[in-house]
């Protein structure tokens, strides 16, 4: 079954039929959460990533599933929407007479059965960022006598005919005025966008994952489910006053970005960015954009920034980027805070056993239902 319970969120239950010494089948459905630009989708899964469709406990094996969160390009609609919990809860089993009928009175509790967890419950694999990084812009800037032949061309200025530092032609205020500021100042600082990079951070912990990962603490089905839909409701007797079923904690995730993950990514960005262009006017691969440049140098406190982006703002694109790399500027990546990650792609896992341990049955194939429910906040 699933259901839409608001924009963000969204609840599915996967049914499983849980059999002592007898076969079962049980169906189960795929939940899709569309982001900003991407999608989330769950399942529940056997060990091979096969759907779940039963979980055969013979006479009371351990049988490990798993539960399985997929992003591509996923990004909340706010900070908190992308955090979800994985619970579990589970009927009573019961007695099968029939390929689908059950004798509600002969029964193994729910409580004697739970889930388990091994040495590593949880994990992230594929995990990749889209991130608009932040870049810090700065550079000492030579005065308009000693600017490289390219760049006097660029700006207009011709390899000669300079008064003082000044253009000749005083038509060109904003560049006279950039000229006269750099008889005594010189330093450029500026915070510009950059280019959107695709990061593969390297991760060591489930702390670190951009969907933070826990909840694997399992425990025993003490109350039992008779929810609709399950095998449970039939038991009509058994359903007359009873507390509210047990809901076992299989996996949460939640929205991180933590000092572990900022390392990675800072690492990541570093050697993404190393090697390219501030700026490019062709399709290639660069650090930012003519215009980030130019809008960061504008906002900048420093006056020779405005002044820089005024002067810019008179160029052809072409020239702009001769300048922007011509200046001996650097861009340096600025650590990455959660406003930068634009998508996140990768799966999460949770790997937890079911266990059994009927106390003297009646010899027979009991069968129950075992509802997964996974909860986006």
């Amino acid at each position: 079954m699933r259901r839409l319970t608001r924009p963000g969120a969204a609840l599915a239950a996967v049914t499983t039929v849980v059999a002592l010494a007898g076969p079962a089948m049980a169906a189960s459905v795929d939940v899709t959460v569309v982001g900003l630009g991407g999608t989330r989708q769950f399942n529940v899964e056997d060990l091979s990533g096969a759907t779940l469709t039963a979980l055969d406990l013979g006479t009371g094996q351990a049988k490990p599933f798993r539960t399985h969160v997929t992003d591509a390009g996923f990004l909340p609609v706010s900070a908190v929407t992308d955090d979800y919990s994985v619970t579990a809860t589970l009927s009573n089993l019961y007695l099968k007479t029939g390929a689908s009928t059950y004798n509600y009175a002969v029964k193994i509790p729910s409580s004697a059965l739970g889930i388990d967890f091994g040495a590593t419950p949880l994990a992230g694999t594929g995990i990749s960022l889209q991130d608009l990084p932040q870049l810090s812009l700065t550079g000492t800037m030579s005065n308009c006598l000693g600017l490289t032949g390219p760049l006097k061309t660029a700006l207009g200025l011709g390899t000669s005919g300079l008064l003082n530092g000044l253009p000749l032609d005083p038509s060109n205020t904003a560049l006279s005025t950039l000229c006269t500021t750099l008889l005594t100042t010189q330093s450029v600082t500026a915070t510009v966008d950059g280019v959107v990079q695709n990061l593969v951070p390297t991760l060591s912990s489930v702390l670190d994952l951009p969907s933070q990962l826990g909840g694997a603490t399992g425990g025993t089905f003490t109350n039992a489910s008779y929810s609709a839909g399950t095998v449970g409701a039939g038991d009509t007797a058994g359903a007359a006053g009873a507390p509210t079923a047990t809901a076992v904690s299989l996996m949460t995730g939640t929205h991180n970005l933590s000092s572990g993950l900022i390392t990675a990514l800072s690492s990541a960005l570093t050697s993404a960015l190393s090697g390219l262009p501030i700026v490019s006017t062709a399709v290639t691969p660069t650090k930012t954009t003519i215009d980030s440049v130019v809008a960061g140098l504008g906002t900048a406190a420093n006056g020779l920034s405005n002044q820089l982006s005024a002067v810019l703002a008179t160029l052809s694109e072409t020239n702009q980027a001769t300048v922007i790399n011509g200046l001996g500027l650097s861009a340096t990546p600025l650590a990455p805070v959660l406003a930068d990650i634009k998508g996140i792609t990768g799966s999460y896992y949770a790997f937890p056993i079911l266990t059994a341990a009927p106390n003297n049955p009646v010899a027979g194939t009991y069968g129950g239902t075992m509802t997964v429910t996974f909860v986006q906040s």
